[in-house]
């Protein structure tokens, strides 16, 4: 509880940092973000690293559809089934056969993880959480993600007739960003580079394609100071 007399500072968030740099393009200048916050400079960079995390989780859910899918550090059990291994071949919430495979239990253990009844032991919560994190920080994990899109509904029409990019958080050109979402026309060939993006260059060239997308076909000089969220097709998809 804090003392009497002192409030307690909320907590920073990714538009604080953006008064100081991009959060979405790693330039945050942490010195001056601490002066003008007034938080230690450990503050900062802990904000920074929750920011970016918030990011990388948004970007896998968005480019693999896994809704439910949780890369982030503490995340939940059923979460993490989900990023590391899918969705179950009959539209089960996590693929209990690949799992079960990978980490070495039976697919019933799987299940009930994943419902919740019953935890993993230290050493295959362990396990788990180092699958999750090659997720999306593996090209071979962002490939087994992208695949998925590729293969839902919305992924199939728009890979065929294209879709719209919507992009929201604070961006706009360099002399005027603010908070806002964008939606610009995307062809099959435009979503397919996309897609590769990610794959090949992950958080960091997903967010350079896009940046650099809006600024050849939507306004010149755009830059990103938070991506908050992004979506293929209608609002909400």
């Amino acid at each position: 509880m804090a003392p009497a007399g002192r409030r307690r500072r909320a907590r920073i968030t990714a538009e604080d940092l953006a008064q100081y740099g991009s959060v979405a393009g790693g330039t945050v200048n942490v010195e001056r973000a601490a002066r003008g916050l007034g938080v230690p400079t450990r503050e900062v960079r802990q904000a920074i690293r929750q920011a970016e995390a918030a990011q990388s989780n948004m970007f896998y859910r968005r480019m693999s559809r896994r809704g439910d899918a949780d890369v982030a550090e503490g995340a939940s059990v059923p979460g993490m089934l989900q990023a590391a291994y899918g969705r179950g071949p009959r539209g089960g919430a996590v693929n209990a056969r690949a799992a079960a495979q990978d980490l070495g239990v039976s697919p019933g253990t799987v299940r009930r993880w994943a419902a919740g009844t019953q935890r993993p032991s230290p050493a295959h919560l362990k396990a788990l959480q180092s699958a999750a994190r090659r997720a999306a920080t593996t090209k071979r994990g962002r490939r087994a993600a992208t695949a998925d899109f590729r293969a839902s509904a919305r992924g199939r029409q728009a890979l065929r007739t294209g879709d719209k990019l919507r992009v929201s958080g604070t961006q706009g050109p360099r002399d005027y960003p603010r908070d806002r979402e964008v939606a610009v026309d995307m062809s099959p060939e435009d979503l397919e580079a996309m897609l590769r993006a990610y794959e090949e260059g992950g958080d960091r060239g997903l967010r350079d394609w896009m940046e650099g997308y809006l600024d050849n076909n939507y306004v010149a000089g755009w830059e990103f100071l938070t991506i908050d969220d992004l979506g293929i097709g209608p609002p909400g998809e």
